[in-house]
């Protein structure tokens, strides 16, 4: 036998669910948990099945009928399923043996039909039955049927919760079955059938702890070719008699209170062919919660509903969508509806004469509202004014060519769906409330669908989606309406096609001056760049252009001799001046017979300070500059430097001309040497003065070398 063995705690769980049997196989009456269903199997008897069964799955086999007490030892049976198995008939009590029985699904066995219900039910009232399946026990074609009181009679006394009697062509409930099911029934399903309105609808009040009722898709056309080469003969009532219909139609008006159910929570109604034109309705059903009414015929729903002594004012979930509905109503009690859907109607004109938001006024607990193809050429801004809990909103498939709706309180609302409407482009104040959500509560926004002006005359809404555009999904879909503009505008390359339309847009005058201006400024700091880098040359050049052609009397003409009038010129700051009379000269010109230039002793009287910095050094063979750290901060130091630095560069061919001397407060302390004369001394241009004694004349050996040299 190849079947599948598990266990759960103290269970044995056994699968033979498609194996192609015949018979049930011998299996222990250890197990307690066995799926038989998708098989062969024509035949069950009372020794085939373990004793001890918790579960029973026998759907989808060949039962024709269920004869004898196959059954009878199976005292711990609780869920029961022979759906789907072509049973025809079953005898009387068959399942009142069964007194753990809690679920039991006989749907599908076409050809049971309601006469063998009576046999189905008899005794279940001895089990513990609280879930009941009953659909499509009668053939899928044929005049519609009838539930007659003997049929159900026996599940009065049980305890049952759920009864479903889908897909069964019902079209009516005698009087009385409604009102003696049983008081503990939760949820009913009439689905799938073809009701009817008769007296039946006045009991469904006698049903206290009804909580969902579902009787959507009434009418539902039988599949074809089946409904035409089906020979179902389903079980009849002896003597059956068929009654007379008289209310055959389901157009009809409800002109009397609405009974429901008074614990009714969840009401199914959708497909079911209701057609309804502006109704005088009143209701008392204190929990309902969520209504689906979509796919019917509701034309017009002019007048409110009335709740019998205030008892209808809690609906979370109301579904009107795809109702032909040209007319709404103005709910008084609304302010607990959460999701409203009314999508697929035709509420386009009273929207947009609601200029003072009556409709939507109670609505403030509301979080989605779907309002999509209805339409709408326009909506007004107080239309949502009391809907501040809004999470979505759905305005797609309309005729909406702008949006002034204020949003501006809702601080929930992250999605804005606009698709499919006209819009070509938002208004200044759309967009400001719009950044605002963004930063409240990162709204995203879909405006597929609609053709987008991409002009210049709308190039500040097309500069704002480019900066916003992560707030507007599948923005690469996106498309333009315009064709009188030059350039090819396409959202999958969002960048690209702005800057296209910026460039379009421009005025050539605003381009010329930014243009003139770009250059301008770009060639000032070009330009200032160059001068301060280049500074001490063009100073230099200045000094020499001047010189060459003799403008004034004091400048000295320039000698091509290599004999220059002094050995060196001496730079030096003003606090070293006992340094260069006590040392330098002693050492330098009366030792070595060397002649040297000095600003305090060798300046010419009625000259600039600049011409005989520059006399100085062009007389000179070479400079020698005294490197203390005040002379680092002298700028007229600074001057004399740079132009010794440019002299030997560019009349003497280099740096060797200029020879550096670090006093020790400069090359002990100073970690980093300025980028003055980090150059020269890279290049071996100094000599650094000892700070011992001993020394001394070693040092002024090898600098009256360097300038002799």
């Amino acid at each position: 036998m190849d079947c599948k063995w598990t266990h759960a705690n103290s269970d044995a769980i056994v699968n033979c669910s498609g194996r192609g049997l015949r018979s049930i196989p011998r299996l222990n009456d250890s197990v307690t948990n066995l799926d038989l269903s998708h098989n062969e199997t024509a035949h069950v008897s009372r020794t085939s099945l373990p004793k001890h069964l918790k579960f029973l799955d026998l759907s989808w086999n060949k039962f024709k009928a269920l004869t004898g007490s196959p059954f009878v030892s199976l005292t711990k049976l609780r869920f029961l399923d022979i759906s789907h198995c072509q049973l025809r008939d079953v005898d009387k009590g068959m399942f009142g043996e069964l007194y753990n029985l809690q679920y039991l699904n006989i749907s599908y066995n076409r050809e049971l039909g309601f006469a063998s219900l009576p046999n189905i039910t008899f005794n279940l009232k001895q089990t513990k039955i609280v879930s009941l399946d009953f659909n499509g026990i009668n053939c899928a074609t044929g005049i519609g049927t009838i539930i007659k009181r003997h049929h159900l009679r026996n599940i009065q006394m049980t305890s049952l919760k759920k009864l479903s009697l889908a897909s069964n062509r019902l079209e009516l409930f005698e009087t009385g079955v409604i009102s003696n099911l049983p008081k503990t029934l939760q949820i009913f399903s009439t689905a799938e059938n073809k009701l009817t309105t008769g007296a039946y609808l006045l009991e469904f009040p006698s049903m206290p702890e009804m909580k969902v009722y579902n009787m959507s898709f009434q009418h539902p056309p039988p599949k074809y070719p089946d409904s035409i080469v089906n020979q179902c003969k389903e079980k009849m009532d002896e003597n059956f008699k068929r009654p007379d219909l008289t209310m055959t139609s389901s157009k009809f008006e409800f002109n009397w209170s609405f009974l429901l159910p008074p614990n009714l929570e969840i009401y199914y109604a959708q497909s079911s062919r209701l057609y309804v034109k502006d109704p005088t309705l009143s209701a008392n059903t204190p929990n309902l919660r969520h209504i689906y009414l979509q796919n019917n015929f509701l034309i017009s729903l002019k007048r409110p509903i009335h709740a019998t002594n205030n008892r209808i004012d809690r609906i979370e979930t109301l579904d009107l969508s795809n109702n032909f509905c040209s007319h709404m109503f103005q709910l008084n009690d609304g302010q607990y509806i959460k999701n409203l859907n009314l999508s697929h109607n035709d509420l386009g004109r009273d929207f947009e004469e609601d200029t003072d938001g009556i409709i939507c006024r109670t609505f403030i607990s509301l979080q989605v509202l779907d309002i999509s193809f209805n339409e709408i050429i326009s909506l007004p801004k107080l239309f949502l004014k009391n809907s501040n809990n809004l999470k979505y909103i759905n305005a797609s498939g309309n005729r909406l060519s702008s949006w002034i709706v204020d949003i501006e309180t809702m601080s929930n609302l992250t999605l804005l769906d606009l698709s499919e409407n006209k819009l070509a482009t938002l208004s200044t104040d759309t967009r400001s409330q719009f950044e605002k959500a963004f930063q409240r509560s990162n709204l995203t926004i879909n405006l597929s669908g609609n053709g987008l002006s991409c002009t210049c005359e709308n190039q500040d809404f097309m500069y704002w989606i480019q900066k916003n555009q992560n707030h507007f999904p599948n923005i690469e879909n996106y498309f333009c309406s315009d064709k009188d503009i030059d350039i090819e505008f396409d959202f999958k390359t969002l960048e690209t096609s702005i800057d296209k339309l910026r460039k379009q847009c421009a005025s050539y005058l605003f381009l010329y001056i930014g243009s003139a201006v770009s250059l301008a400024v770009i060639f000032s700091v070009f330009i200032g760049f160059i001068l301060v880098k280049n500074r001490w040359k063009i100073r230099y050049i200045i000094y020499k252009t001047k010189q060459r052609f003799g403008q004034k009397a004091h400048f000295k003409q320039i000698s091509t001799n290599v004999n220059y009038d002094h050995d060196a010129f001496i730079s030096y700051s003003g606090l070293q001046l006992r340094f260069v009379v006590d040392e330098v000269l002693p050492r330098l010109e009366d030792d070595r017979n060397l002649k040297v230039w000095i600003k305090d002793r060798d300046y010419e009287v009625g000259i600039p300070k600049v011409d005989n910095i520059m006399n100085g050094i062009q007389e000179s063979k070479r400079t020698i500059c005294l490197i203390s750290k005040k002379y680092l901060e002298s700028k007229w130091r600074d001057y004399e430097l740079n132009m010794a630095k440019v002299e030997g560069i560019k009349d003497r061919g280099n740096l060797n001309y200029v020879i550096l001397i670090l006093l020790p407060e400069v090359y002990e302390d100073i970690h980093m040497y300025p980028n003055k004369i980090r150059d020269l001394i890279n290049k071996d241009c100094h000599i650094e003065y000892p700070n011992e004694p001993c020394g001394n004349d070693d040092f002024w050996d090898r600098l009256a070398e360097k300038i002799e040299d």
